[in-house]
């Protein structure tokens, strides 16, 4: 039996700052540690490290806002981090519209669209998810939500953040698909600097991607059948991230 959805009740100001509090921590640390992974790997610290970190950290923290919702139904030890779920998609959006702008504007080679030209397909799927994040954004007050109705609004939430992780992850595939079949190749080897052999920041986030869409897509089984998917998914996804560093 699926375990009953208990709504979330509604905070006070204090405990809303408190929440946020915990998103920009967490949000923070992931940007962060995977800055700190993309050093080491890459050999390079500044503006272009971060700006990886940044467009890394926006696929992972909005898949596990993606994560939250199912997690906390098939698992009543989520329960509780449910309550972050739409600050952390705020804190979100904010670390991919730094990286797109890092990305057209400061780190830019031919200039703000230069990048648009060269690699359109990756380009506007990232812009896209960007912009779907944005609508998003203007729509989570609770102004409007009374305004078009719950009904309405859960809807546009529901949607909106999965076609954003869809276009997100797009844009990571067919920017990446190259170099993470290269590394596959030749496992790094042949770099003037840094750590080559350690998978690349791309690849790690593939794996955590295919995690979130099976467990996304696993609830379409029922409770029981999903509850044993996201367990397998889960172990395969931690084998396979071990044994890339093998």
């Amino acid at each position: 039996m699926a375990k009953k959805r208990v709504q979330p009740k509604v905070s006070s100001s204090g405990e809303n700052i408190r929440q946020y509090a915990v998103a920009l921590v967490v949000t923070a640390a992931t940007v962060w540690l995977v800055y700190r992974y993309a050093a080491v790997r890459y050999g390079v610290e500044g503006l272009s490290t971060l700006n990886k970190s940044l467009a890394t950290s926006t696929l992972l923290l909005l898949g596990i806002v993606l994560l939250l919702g199912p997690l906390s139904r098939l698992f009543a030890v989520f329960d509780h981090f449910l309550k972050y779920r739409k600050e952390l998609g705020i804190m979100t959006f904010f670390t991919g519209v730094t990286h797109v702008y890092l990305s057209m504007f400061p780190l830019a080679r031919r200039g703000p669209w230069g990048f648009y030209a060269s690699q359109p397909l990756s380009a506007y799927a990232g812009l896209a998810g960007l912009i779907i994040m944005f609508i998003l954004l203007l729509l989570s007050g609770a102004v409007v939500e009374r305004s078009i109705g719950t009904r309405v609004w859960w809807k546009l939430q529901y949607w909106g953040a999965r076609l954003a992780f869809i276009a997100i992850a797009l844009h990571f595939v067919v920017l990446k698909y190259q170099s993470m079949v290269q590394w596959f190749i030749d496992r790094g080897a042949g770099g003037m600097q840094g750590m080559l052999w350690l998978p690349p920041i791309s690849l790690l986030a593939a794996v955590f991607t295919f995690f979130v869409l099976v467990v996304r897509l696993s609830e379409l089984f029922g409770p029981r059948a999903a509850r044993a998917i996201t367990q397998l998914s889960f172990l395969t996804a931690t084998v396979l991230t071990v044994w890339l560093f093998i």
